[in-house]
């Protein structure tokens, strides 16, 4: 879970401006303004300030990282384009960059979107949710949310809106679409699960997604579409699986109670979000 400043001194340690690859497998964005984000370090426990091109502008606990975020934000006037944002949330051992294609396209159509990064090999998603949750408490100037995830970001967001307190109270979260999702738990999942290596790459959160794991999270009470890959035969792209998949998750495990819209795309798990047909989808959604 986030951690507020623990009463050092707010002036912080000295900073170079440098480049940065934005934030991979052990960083958390905490805090978001407009691009800008305040991350923690899953391992260290340290944050950092990070701008629009992922240069580091400040490091050290967070009071001070948010100290330097509000000159910057006086300095620049930093803020959200619209008040409608959609927050974009990638898989099982990947990072935000791999939602940066559907990040642009939603960017190229007008749209508020920012792909966020959470250290999905090293926490539960209960602990992913907090860090989340965290940073919905403190958007500034943002009446509304939507959630556009691949895979176990799915997971991540309905952990999120099973909690009805906090930003819940401020901001309206508007819609919910999910990619590859294994909303049903993953048989795939329950496979590897017997072999030690998969309990080391793919942590705590890789458990939770088994069938019999799954269930204790309640279906979404937003609007919600549902977007599955496979090949629309019996044995989909993964014949060991037993029906129409994505080579990872099944179609069925996909669906949801109360889903608004279903559609299926031909295309592999780990390129769903990036697939014209997700993205003509998605746009059919939202609209």
């Amino acid at each position: 879970m986030a951690v507020e400043g623990d009463g050092e001194s707010l002036k912080g340690p000295p900073n170079l401006p440098a480049p940065t690859l934005g934030g991979k497998f052990v960083w958390a964005d905490i805090y978001l303004l407009a691009g800008w984000r305040i991350q923690k370090n899953f391992l260290t426990g340290h944050h950092r300030l990070l701008d629009m091109k992922n240069k580091r502008r400040a490091w050290g606990n967070y009071d001070h990282c948010l100290k330097k975020l509000d000159q910057f934000k006086a300095e620049k006037q930093l803020s959200f384009p619209q008040s409608h944002i959609f927050l974009l949330l990638h898989g099982l051992g990947r990072h935000r960059n791999s939602m940066l294609k559907l990040e642009k396209f939603l960017g190229d159509k007008g749209f508020a979107a920012y792909a966020l990064n959470y250290p999905s090999t090293f926490q539960t998603l209960s602990s992913n949710g907090d860090d989340l949750e965290h940073l919905l408490n403190n958007l500034e100037d943002v009446t509304s949310v939507s959630f556009i995830c691949h895979s176990l970001g799915g997971l991540v967001a309905r952990e999120l809106l099973s909690r009805r307190q906090g930003w819940r109270k401020k901001i309206t979260a508007k819609h919910l679409i999910m990619m590859g999702t294994p909303n049903n738990g993953a048989r795939m999942a329950e496979m590897m699960s017997k072999i030690k290596l998969f309990h080391t790459i793919a942590g705590p959160a890789g458990q939770e997604i088994r069938p019999e794991r799954i269930n204790r999270l309640p279906a979404p009470d937003i609007p919600t579409c549902i977007i599955a890959g496979g090949r629309d035969t019996k044995a989909g792209f993964n014949p060991l699986l037993g029906e129409d998949n994505d080579g990872i998750v099944t179609v069925s495990e996909t669906k949801i109670d109360g889903m608004e819209k279903f559609k299926l795309v031909k295309v592999i798990h780990t390129t769903i979000m990036d697939h014209p047909d997700s993205h003509q989808a998605i746009l059919d959604f939202i609209e």
